[in-house]
């Protein structure tokens, strides 16, 4: 077999030479080829081959004498890649990036023709803090060219190709990344971290800040680039020796003016930093980037700084050598405790390093084998006539009035709020799938708003600040974001249109109550003050239980695929009966295998299968049944062809409020079984074709499975039931309910007066405190005095708040004070200021500090400075008159 690959740099020709050292690569001819009219690109290429691959040659598409313009030279690309694997009579061809200018052309014009291979050469599973429907970052389209297989680092990158769009089927393989899954040194510091022996306290550090282009890649503006560099090389410099590392691919200008930084080592760009070369270092800082791979080898703590206004962001892993920031403050507080402590406090949540990264010994004969398998993919069938559209429902009149109601009052814009918007999961789908329709007839602004990417609440404020509504989707960013809570209560106070679309259910309510008990505490005292969106009139009824006035139940929906084939409509001799969802102990494992066992006990020819990726959510005490098929995870376009191969759609779930899956299997017209207390239970009930079983036994799922297979599916109600959960109606019930007066809200916990509520400058001030590492008070009290001096006022309000909730000290009640009043927060400020005055201490002093301070507060602070002026004299006149009986 004749394989060509397509190499763009240096790292490209590293990961062929992996390739063609793989076991049976020898059985293949390998042909190398590049793209380069420049001639720079080339030769580092051929240098790199003649180095690593014996000298192999390397065929460039281009002479470097032809006069071509860059554009011509991108055009010409396709056809001559054409003519190249045409000539050389190849069979497979692997490419690395099919996103950049010259793999994107490359993919485009061999993907129909010949099998393409995409391998990943880099990190690719970056968050971003605001997406737009338009056009993204290149990293987000990475595989969407459509070649024969794609073979990605670990399950991140599968699950983001597999559920980007609802439409894309990609064949995906996790084989791990060339040089890394396979480097046992790597395995080990990811598996067990062997911290640095303590460092001696105070002593300076020798820090390494690996730069990259952010301007040239236009991910910053290049002035907002060198300010926040400026502002870290000289935060760090208090600390010890600075030394920045530029990217091999910055421009001269950015290079000209790293040598303007004052006390600053500039190292050579073009220098290898590997992990050898980082040991020197205490510690390494970076935007985003791939070194953290060497830092972890190299064992040195590595610092990802993402400053507000950069979009694109390095997901937080768990690791205790990684360490996420989002401002110079957060930056400083880190690297100060390693300055006075010697430790490194690294992410102490985010997910593990293995969901980003598989770990295999045999990587190269893994993407060998792929590359050997691969079939150019056949084109999609066109749809059948008829089959996407439907029959008008209603009278002309009726439909032209409904016409205009759906485009009654929707809002100008609307910010979405959550953590990820793929297809992975049924809670971004209906949100997804509604902002998609209203932009296809509404000139509506809709951007998403990714919390996993931010770190400061008043950064996501400053995205929100032209948004008319902003709808937040489901609870879970209120638990797992540590800025959610605080952002929500802060939008409220501000009188914002604030929604909340929840899908979440009791079982899930009851988990967070137990393991996110404070944020779970703070997100319940404003769901009341909230416009609640709910999934099913049962999960309207549980939210009124907990304080919600009016919920609004508005359903959900999904993608209706044009490609999708129904079920047949009797059973065959062998039913087939499916569950879609993930693999966790909610949704009925042990149940769905007990029902397997039940049915093979009773000799039926009954065949049971589960798609959906595995969780550790199971127990050791669940069956899980060898008489059921685990498919694992697939894509949407696959998880159809299932459900149009199968007879019955068996909810297994104990609790789910309204399942998409059971709504996909009725656009498929299968017959369905559920539990009688999850949401689709209200909808179908009565509809032929369903069954409901009011005993979560497996003899009770036994018998409904029994009598729904002796039953018919009506079209007529299952057509009406999809017309309840069709994209048209599930957008009007969005669009009306957005448009709703939300209920009567009172300020969040904002201009209260001083005697109210004075607990909440006690251990449980207002807001989340975010991103403060833990540390000993002393150590933080030195923080928030550097930040305070500095004029860092937000970096001195978040730890001075972590201080507060911890301890009362003085100085720093009446210094958050004085922050919180020239920022025109009145209620805080008196809170605080009411707090000192109880505290203790020199009371002359305390009072003095009060009444100066009361002076910043306006019209509402006179009372507090007359008040504060009398306490202070009579202190003065307590402690004078003391004194002049002690000398009696």
């Amino acid at each position: 077999m004749r394989i060509a690959v397509f190499i763009e740099n240096r790292n490209g020709v590293g990961l062929t030479a992996g390739i063609m050292n793989a076991p049976g690569a020898r059985e293949h001819t390998f042909l190398l080829v590049t793209a380069d009219l420049e001639g720079d690109v080339g030769r580092w290429i051929e240098e790199e081959a003649s180095a690593r691959l014996d000298g192999a040659r390397v065929d460039n598409l281009f002479r470097e004498e032809e006069a071509l313009a860059h554009a011509q030279f991108l055009e010409e690309t396709a056809p001559r890649i054409s003519d190249f694997v045409r000539t050389e009579s190849v069979d497979r061809l692997v490419l690395f990036n099919d996103r950049s200018q010259r793999g994107s052309r490359v993919a485009q014009a061999l993907t129909e023709t010949l099998p393409v291979v995409l391998v990943q050469d880099g990190h690719l599973d970056f968050h971003y803090k605001r997406l737009g429907p338009g056009l993204r970052d290149q990293n987000w389209y990475y595989g969407s060219s459509g070649p024969a297989a794609v073979c990605v680092w670990g399950p991140s990158t599968a699950q983001h190709l597999l559920y980007r769009r609802a439409d894309d089927d990609p064949v995906v393989h996790i084989t791990g990344a060339l040089g890394h899954s396979d480097d046992p040194d790597l395995l080990r510091a990811t598996l067990n971290p062997a911290p640095r022996p303590a460092r001696s306290s105070r002593e300076p550090l020798r820090i390494i800040v690996l730069d990259q282009p952010l301007g040239d890649q236009r991910k910053l503006a290049a002035g907002q680039h060198r300010d926040y560099l400026r502002a870290a090389c000289e935060a760090l410099a208090e600390f010890g020796e600075v030394a920045v590392k530029p990217h091999p691919s910055t421009l001269s200008g950015h290079l000209n003016w790293l040598r303007t930084l004052p006390g600053v080592t500039v190292l050579d760009e073009s220098t290898l930093v590997d992990a050898a070369g980082l040991e020197s270092y205490d510690l390494a800082l970076t935007f985003f980037s791939t070194t953290y791979l060497q830092t972890l080898r190299a064992g040195v703590p590595l610092v990802l700084f993402s400053p507000p206004p950069l979009n694109i962001v390095f997901p937080a892993v768990n690791h205790a050598l990684l360490r996420n920031v989002g401002s110079v403050g957060e930056l400083v507080d880190v690297v100060g405790q390693l300055h006075r402590t010697g430790k490194f406090t690294g992410n102490n949540t985010g997910e593990p390093l293995t969901h980003f990264l598989t770990f295999h010994d045999d990587v190269a004969e893994r993407i060998l084998t792929v590359v050997r398998e691969a079939k150019v993919r056949a084109p999609r069938a066109a749809p059948v006539s008829g089959e996407a559209s439907r029959a008008p429902v209603g009278t002309r009149a009726e439909r032209a009035l409904r016409a205009v109601r759906d485009r009654q009052r929707p809002p100008r814009s609307l910010a979405v709020l959550g953590l990820g918007f793929g297809y992975v999961t049924g809670v971004a789908i209906p949100v997804l799938t509604y902002t998609q329709a209203l932009l296809a007839h509404s000139p509506v602004d809709v951007r998403y708003i990714d919390l996993s990417a931010y770190c400061r609440t008043e950064d996501v404020l400053d995205a929100l600040r032209d948004i008319d509504v902003v709808l937040v989707n489901s609870l879970a960013p209120l638990w797992r974001s540590a800025i959610g809570n605080d952002l929500v209560g802060t939008l409220l106070a501000e009188d914002r249109a604030v929604f909340l679309y929840a899908h979440e259910t009791e079982h899930v309510m009851a988990y967070e109550a137990e393991h996110s008990a404070l944020r779970h505490k703070e997100m319940l005292k404003l769901l009341p003050e909230l416009s609640l969106l709910c999934v099913s009139t049962a999960q309207a009824d549980m939210f009124r239980g907990l304080g919600v006035a009016d919920p609004v139940v508005v359903y959900n929906s999904v993608p209706q695929d044009t490609h999708r084939v129904r079920a047949r409509d009797v059973p065959g001799a062998r039913p087939r009966i499916v569950m879609v969802g993930s693999m966790q102990d909610r949704k009925g494992l042990d149940l769905f295998s007990r029902v397997a066992e039940l049915a093979h006990a009773e000799g039926l020819p009954w065949r049971f299968a589960w798609i959906g990726h595995r969780t550790p959510r199971i127990a050791s005490s669940t069956l899980l049944s060898d008489r059921v098929t685990w498919t694992g995870a697939l894509s949407r376009p696959r998880v159809r062809e299932e459900l149009a191969a199968s007879d019955v759609f068996f909810l297994s779930s104990v609790d789910d409020p309204m399942p998409l899956s059971v709504v996909e299997a009725v656009q498929q017209r299968l017959r369905v079984v559920t539990y009688r207390r999850v949401g689709s239970h209200e909808v179908l009930d009565g509809v032929p074709g369903y069954r409901s079983f009011a005993d979560y036994t497996p003899e009770a799922a036994f018998e409904a499975l029994r009598t729904v297979l002796g039953g018919q599916v009506s079209e007529d109600d299952y057509r009406e039931v999809e017309e309840l959960f069709a994209i048209p109606a599930f957008t009007a019930r969005m669009t009306a309910a957005l448009g709703l007066p939300g209920p009567d809200r009172v300020p969040h916990g904002r201009d209260a007066a001083p005697e109210e509520d004075l607990g909440t400058a006690d251990g449980d001030a207002p807001g989340e405190p975010r991103a403060v590492i833990p540390q000993q008070i002393r150590h933080l009290n030195e923080d928030f005095k550097r930040h305070v001096s500095t004029g860092n006022v937000e970096d001195a309000l978040r730890v001075g708040t972590e201080i507060l909730r911890r301890r009362q000290p003085v100085d720093v009640l009446i210094g958050m004070a004085e922050l919180q009043a020239a920022r025109g927060r009145t209620g805080e400020a008196c809170r605080l200021l009411a707090a000192a005055a109880i505290a203790g201490g020199d009371r002359g002093r305390v009072w003095s500090e009060i009444s100066r301070v009361a002076a910043l507060l306006g019209p509402r602070g006179r009372a507090i400075r007359q008040l504060a002026r009398r306490e202070s004299v009579r202190a003065q006149m307590t402690h004078h008159s003391a004194r002049l009986r002690k000398g009696d």
